[in-house]
């Protein structure tokens, strides 16, 4: 009854992996800006927290808006449409270098404008592509089976990316020159767009929504930010999710830098981010396997707990024993391991606070459920890249000259250790905290709810067939 196509799942995981390529080539924005432009580093450090923050806001926006289209096509797929085409233009604009004085005002509002723009388009696809996922199926093991398989590809788009964005700019640049490098990048950009928007044409094409609830008043900006504050096990997702992927980007921000200055071999930078990309996804897919005898909060401890102690011995490692290569690589190990599963998590956890959101509250608003996840991934992102930018510039990180990496003071090279490995620790416990003191929502009780929905007649017969 409940059950969705092999095909419809396939279709919808590799719109997630065109989906996350594209998310990957705004993780590098940080590292083309300052060390290939030359922009100062506290600028777009700050630049980026600024914009992230200001698009995260406007994240429930787009979500109120989703929640209340109505069209032939459904509530999502238009939107899905619309953001990929618009935003694949523009991260064209974004890598297409206007060569312009580095620092001159001409350079910064360019670089600012666009960003903005690439931010706010990624929303419009964003928030709906993570939406449909409850509007597929009421069913949570399928909704797991479908997230799975969807952390999967976006797995694979996303480290594709960010592991081989350096070979593949001095590749498709033709040397290994900055100027060779940006050349690349934008040859990289224009290749992930098409990519990008074809994914999503194929899904928007293929996939429909099935679980349809009857028509139902519309939803006001007012009353849409009142459900978020009143759907209490919402808000406690979203503030562990928050934390989860601070903690992911200030490693993935620090990892080049850590890498190519602190252990002193840039070359290590792609082997390093290709094995996190492995045991991701090694993780999300032991996600079925494990739920076969854990819950969902004993994995999700686990999960913490192990990048805990990824974390704790690689601190030991940098400062005690120097940087033992093989351990970076063992221990980041379980690191990324922990976060495979995790992120599997986050969207089953998000994908059942709808139907407690609908049972508690009397709206069903799958479209704040995932901008709530957009909002507060691109917060966590701007707050990493600010802490990253900041951080750099305050312990006096000397850029590359003459396509050279420089060296660094034992200060900067100490400071790069503690945002890439203790700032993390301390948000993980925090988190671990949060979500054991106040999730409530368990197997039973949702199910017990879903039961409850269907006895209230909430949906249209439909919903419930193939």
């Amino acid at each position: 009854m409940d059950k969705v196509s092999r095909s419809s799942k396939i279709i919808f995981a590799f719109g997630g992996l065109g989906k996350d390529a594209m998310f990957a080539m705004s993780t590098i924005m940080f590292f083309y800006f300052v060390n290939l432009i030359g922009i100062s580093a506290a600028f777009i450090g700050i630049m980026f927290m600024v914009v992230r923050i200001w698009d995260a806001v406007n994240d429930p926006v787009m979500g109120g808006i989703v929640s209340n289209t109505h069209t032939r096509m459904g509530k999502f797929r238009p939107w899905i449409l619309i953001g990929s085409g618009l935003n694949a233009i523009i991260l064209v604009f974004v890598f297409l270098n206007p060569n312009l004085a580095p620092d001159s005002i001409r350079m910064l509002v360019y670089v600012t404008v666009f960003y903005t723009l690439w931010g706010m388009t990624y929303t419009l696809m964003d928030i709906p592509f993570w939406s449909m996922i409850p509007a597929l199926s009421q069913s949570q093991r399928e909704r797991e089976n479908i997230t799975v398989l969807t952390r999967f590809f976006t797995s694979i788009g996303f480290f594709i990316i960010s592991a081989a964005y350096l070979d593949l700019a001095k590749f498709l640049g033709g040397g290994e020159t900055t100027r060779h490098q940006i050349t690349g990048l934008f040859w990289l950009s224009l290749i992930v767009s098409v990519v990008f928007f074809l994914s999503e044409l194929l899904l928007v094409l293929k996939v429909r929504e099935r679980v349809v609830p009857k028509s139902q008043e519309k939803i006001t900006i007012r009353k849409m930010f009142s459900l978020i504050r009143k759907n209490d096990q919402l808000s406690v997702v979203m503030i562990v999710v928050l934390i989860a992927n601070f903690v992911l980007y200030i490693t993935s921000n620090m990892a080049i830098f850590f890498i190519t200055y602190d252990i002193g071999n840039q070359g290590l930078f792609f082997i390093f981010i290709g094995l996190g990309g492995v045991l991701q996804v090694v993780g999300a897919l032991c996600f079925p396997l494990i739920r076969g005898f854990l819950k969902r909060k004993q994995i999700f401890n686990a999960s913490i707990a192990l990048q805990i102690i990824g974390f704790v011995l690689l601190f030991t490692n940098a400062f005690v024993l120097d940087n033992v290569v093989a351990l970076v690589f063992a221990l980041g190990a379980l690191v990324f391991f922990g976060q495979g599963l995790q992120m599997v998590l986050q969207t089953v956890l998000l994908s059942d606070t709808v139907e407690y959101g609908e049972y508690k509250l009397g709206e069903r608003t799958e479209g704040l459920a995932f901008a709530v996840q957009t909002f507060i991934v691109k917060l966590a992102m701007g707050l990493s890249l600010g802490v990253t930018g900041i951080g750099l510039d305050l312990f006096g990180f000397v850029a590359e000259v003459d396509d050279m990496p420089q060296p660094q003071a034992q200060a900067t090279l100490y400071a790069m250790r503690v945002m890439m490995f203790v700032l993390p620790v301390i948000g993980l416990l925090l988190s671990l905290y949060i979500f054991n003191k106040k999730h409530t929502l368990d197997e039973r009780r949702y199910a017990d709810i879903v039961e409850i929905l269907k006895g209230r007649g909430t949906y249209d017969q439909e919903a419930f067939e193939l």
